[in-house]
């Protein structure tokens, strides 16, 4: 078509029409929407198609046999039944012939000058008992360029009728023109009425004035077929002819044949802007909400590891209460009188250290209590947080809460049991407060410090008595007296020495022994907490990861189906029909 046109700014419309398509196809193909596509081809191919007039009505409201009647030739079967099951194209040819051109849509031709410029569509009646009669034709009213509505004057504007045509104006944008059939069944007078009520509720029920003629297709086919003027006026078939072959002129048909795709499109655009609008809506939920759970994750992180404190200062307590212990018996037992006494006694001290050290519950038996709680709390918290990312990202897929994924739970022992044996083997170094061995280590120390102040004291009480005289040759008595009492008084100093220095010696390897045991605990349950929190996120910031890629391309798309838009907009513009 776009080849005989004379008026150059049409035929460039025609010609942005046919581009735009072309790029349109392209894109709803990446979007692997087949069936749009198909339609939009049909569309393409179209254009250089003659103009197409579809005729759609309820089955019985005379749409074959207004066809007949327009052609002056009964090539359409008539009957008060449903007889259309198919879309059927008819076309000019040299002659005669039925094609089926795919299924529900068959062509035929027929050598009449006036299928030149004109291909009628005869469609399946709707609200008939075929239902998949509207299927059909909802299928194939995107291609129609102009829609002549037959309704019946003995049922004029059925309420079946408007929902047809709001299809056809509110969700195709198609140009309608009305067409009041079986007027013949009617008195003037009775059609005086039926006329503006079509017009009065089309108005108020569809929003839109539409175009109506009037004919009797029986009277109009009889006057053909006779050749009787009387029957040709009274079946007011030349005012329908006038209009669809005068009044739609070939600049006219041009615009609406350009027109018909780009308000197929215009309303295309609209459901998938919503569609895409919608998707990108909930992308950004998603992707907001994944954004929560990893605060929310830090947040917990910190959490716990601040609680994870609470154990380390339990740990330092079960070693200061061993200190504390210690501290108080070497008070009491490693004196200079207590050891003195210890020599007359059955009970040595070093029997009475670890007896006593041994008597109430060793504060390092608390580390096994502690590591259990510690390992116990990491293990719960950890797949407390799984199970919240898991719950989320199915939440998100629709499917409501489910359980931890599969082998979920089996990893968290696997994890807890594995930071509970490293704790536990770990602990076994800082057990080595063997009660017999620091027994010995003190006897040792005790008797050492024991016989260091038994020979002071001796050499004190020796100058005291039996060298002081002889002393006193050489030095003065008082010297000798008072080096007595010094050597006497260092005796006594001795002991309180040697316990501070064994004090000092074993306080500094508890402490060793906890600094290494919580730094050690610390770290590892740190790297439990690290791990799982990662594993989490890495999980997590998959599925975000997805969904910001997908965001991605429907933004593409959006921006892309607002590119089209736009043209469509543009070329709409240069429409002048109303």
């Amino acid at each position: 078509m776009i080849s005989v046109i004379k008026n150059r700014e049409l035929k460039r419309t025609l010609s942005d029409v046919v581009a735009l398509l072309k790029d349109v196809e392209r894109f709803f193909t990446r979007l692997g929407h087949a069936d749009i596509e198909r339609k939009i081809k049909d569309m393409a191919t179209q254009i250089e198609e003659p103009f197409y007039l579809l005729v759609a009505g309820e089955y019985n409201s005379g749409k074959s046999s207004f066809i007949n009647a327009l052609l002056g030739e009964k090539i359409l079967r008539e009957g008060p039944t449903p007889t259309t099951r198919k879309i059927t194209l008819l076309t000019y040819g040299d002659h005669s012939s039925l094609e089926e051109v795919q299924e529900n849509l068959c062509r035929v031709t027929y050598p009449l000058e006036v299928l030149k410029e004109i291909t009628l569509i005869d469609t399946p009646g709707t609200n008939s008992i075929f239902v998949e009669h509207e299927g059909i034709i909802e299928g194939f009213i995107h291609r129609a360029e102009l829609v002549i509505f037959i309704t019946s004057s003995d049922k004029p504007l059925t309420e079946s009728e408007r929902q047809f045509l709001q299809l056809l104006k509110g969700k195709w944008g198609r140009k309608v023109l009305i067409v009041l059939n079986k007027t013949d069944l009617k008195s003037p007078d009775e059609l005086k009425e039926i006329v503006p009520f079509i017009e009065k509720n089309c108005y108020k029920l569809l929003g839109f004035e539409p175009k109506i003629l009037t004919i009797s297709s029986t009277e109009a086919y009889q006057a053909k077929t006779s050749q009787s003027q009387e029957l040709l006026k009274r079946s007011n078939i030349e005012e329908v002819e006038g209009f669809i072959y005068e009044k739609l002129d070939f600049d006219v048909k041009a615009e609406l044949k350009f027109l018909s795709p780009l308000r197929f499109l215009s309303n295309v655009f609209v459901d998938f802007r919503k569609d895409l609008e919608t998707k990108i809506a909930c992308y950004n939920s998603e992707i907001a909400g994944v954004e929560r759970l990893e605060a929310r994750l830090k947040s917990k992180k910190e959490d716990m590891r601040e609680y994870a404190q609470k154990y380390k200062t339990e740990i330092e307590s079960a070693f200061s209460r061993l200190k504390e212990r210690l501290d108080t018996f070497l008070g009491y037992n490693m004196t200079t009188r207590a050891l003195l006494a210890s020599m007359f006694s059955r009970e040595k001290m070093w029997d009475k250290f670890k007896r006593e050290m041994t008597s109430l519950s060793n504060p390092l038996d608390d580390l096994s209590r502690v590591i259990n709680d510690a390992v116990e709390y990491i293990g719960r918290n950890n797949r407390a947080l799984w199970e919240t990312a898991m719950d989320y990202k199915k939440s998100q897929k629709g499917q409501g809460k489910v359980d931890v994924e599969q082998g979920g739970e089996h990893r968290f022992e696997d994890k807890k049991n594995e930071l509970l044996f490293l704790l536990k083997e770990h602990s076994r170094e800082y057990r080595e407060f063997d009660v017999a061995k620091e027994a010995e280590r003190m006897r040792v120390v005790a008797q050492s410090g024991l016989v260091s102040f038994l020979a002071m004291e001796g050499v004190a009480l020796a100058a005291c008595a039996g060298f002081g005289y002889l002393l006193t040759w050489i030095v003065p008595a008082a010297v000798v007296m008072v080096a007595a009492i010094a050597l006497a008084g260092t005796g006594f100093i001795i002991i309180p020495q040697k316990r501070k220095a064994f004090r000092n010696e074993i306080f500094k390897r508890i402490d060793v022994h906890c600094d290494r045991l919580v730094g050690f605990m610390m770290t590892e349950m740190e790297k439990t907490i690290d791990r799982v929190i990662e594993d989490i996120e890495n999980s997590i910031t998959s599925f975000r990861d997805v969904r910001w890629s997908e965001r991605e391309v429907a933004t593409k798309h959006l921006s892309e189906l607002n590119e089209l838009s736009d043209r469509v907009r543009g070329l709409i513009g240069k429409s002048t029909l109303p």
